[in-house]
């Protein structure tokens, strides 16, 4: 791949979106780490998620091949080129088991497959889990103190002046704020079932847990801004909440919306509008999170039918969407540069501010062809008229 060419192209598209003028649709792509420990390919040592997390070392070492991996091989509308890389930017990796296992869930480890939580609770112990105060009082305990310990370790190790092929060590990721949202978290603890259930059937129970979840939330985002000496308040904030998919519209503002709400007055100071990720059929919830959260930016999965998000939402909200993270792990180049194409043929009549990426988070085994497909597309069809 001509690096050159393509870098001067990318660098020229960066600075036309600073001005809010790009000339074409920019792609993105969003991944981590389990693309090598998931990979039998690339991960030939066959090191486990489970030796990942807890040894820093380890995390360090898949970290560096990672973005040496996503620098040659990856292509989006980034600077390519491990040769052009200017340093290595560890930081503590606990994929999304981290706000469970705060909470009291016990990590369930796959081998080297992505691990996920268990549920700590049913509908005999669920109250149980309310007198459980350690994330109030003491925020940083627990996976947190380890999370803290692994980021002492890389800045440690940048100061003795590790490299990874001839390029050091930049200041380490501040990893563990952001949330996967209050009500996604009470599923991981109650399991989804039963919090859709208790919004209804035990809604005095689930208010409970989903403001004692969302003060954890809070009490830890503030506690880690302290730590790496960031104000506790920001400027906007950005958070998830996939499973508030399962829900309708009028569920989600009667009782969701008002903790969403909460963690926005206590985490920033709404100067600037926020980004949400939402994956799943999510898209009816759009425009209340614009007038009620000053959302500015959508990241989307799937089921989505942008060309309608875009005109619902109008020109001056970013959405990021695009193919389907199963066509562009399995699909064939010409599949996937024609779901591109229909994308983005939807969208550019109607914004200028549209990110085409994966839906949603690329998946372990993807042919580098296939995003090499997608972008060429994207430079074909992407342009605006």
């Amino acid at each position: 791949m001509n690096y050159e060419k393509h870098n001067e192209e990318v660098r020229r598209l960066l600075q036309q979106a600073e001005e809010g003028k790009c000339e074409r649709v920019m792609m993105e792509l969003a991944m981590n780490p389990r693309m090598i420990i998931s990979d039998p390919m690339l991960n030939p040592r066959r090191i486990t998620f489970e030796e990942y997390l807890k040894n820093p070392q380890i995390m360090l070492e898949i970290q560096c091949q990672f973005q040496e991996y996503c620098a040659e091989s990856l292509i989006s509308d980034r600077i390519m080129g491990f040769e052009n890389l200017q340093e290595i930017t560890p930081y503590p990796d606990f994929q999304n088991v981290l706000e469970g296992a705060c909470l009291g869930c016990e990590i369930a480890f796959h081998g080297c497959n992505e691990p996920g939580t268990k549920v700590c609770a049913d509908e005999t112990t669920k109250y149980e889990l309310l007198k459980n105060t350690r994330p109030l009082t003491d925020p940083l305990g627990g996976i947190v103190s380890t999370l803290l310990s692994h980021y002492e370790f890389f800045k440690k190790k940048r100061e003795e002046g590790y490299t990874y092929k001839g390029k050091p060590l930049g200041s380490p990721g501040m990893a563990g704020m952001g949330t996967d949202g209050p009500f996604t978290i009470a599923c991981s603890l109650i399991g989804a079932t039963q919090a859709c259930m208790d919004l209804y059937v035990d809604q005095d129970y689930m208010m409970e847990l989903l403001d004692y979840i969302t003060e954890a939330v809070i009490a830890r985002n503030k506690a880690l801004r302290r730590c790496y000496g960031q104000p506790e308040k920001s400027k906007s904030f950005g958070f998830a909440d996939d499973s508030i998919a399962l829900l309708s519209l009028d569920t989600y503002t009667e009782l969701i919306l008002p903790f969403h709400k909460k963690m926005m007055r206590e985490l920033c100071t709404g100067e600037e509008p926020g980004w949400i990720h939402l994956c799943g059929d999510a898209s009816r919830f759009f425009p209340t999170l614009v007038r009620e959260l000053n959302a500015g930016t959508f990241d989307t999965g799937f089921p989505i039918d942008h060309g309608r998000v875009v005109r619902e939402l109008g020109p001056d909200i970013t959405v990021k969407g695009g193919v389907h993270i199963e066509t562009l792990r399995a699909g064939t180049a010409e599949e996937v540069a024609n779901a591109a194409k229909t994308i983005l043929e939807a969208v550019k009549p109607f914004t200028r501010k549209f990110i085409i990426k994966e839906a949603n988070n690329l998946s372990p085994g993807t042919p580098p062809e296939n995003l090499s497909a997608m972008h060429e597309a994207v430079r074909r069809y992407g342009y605006y008229k």
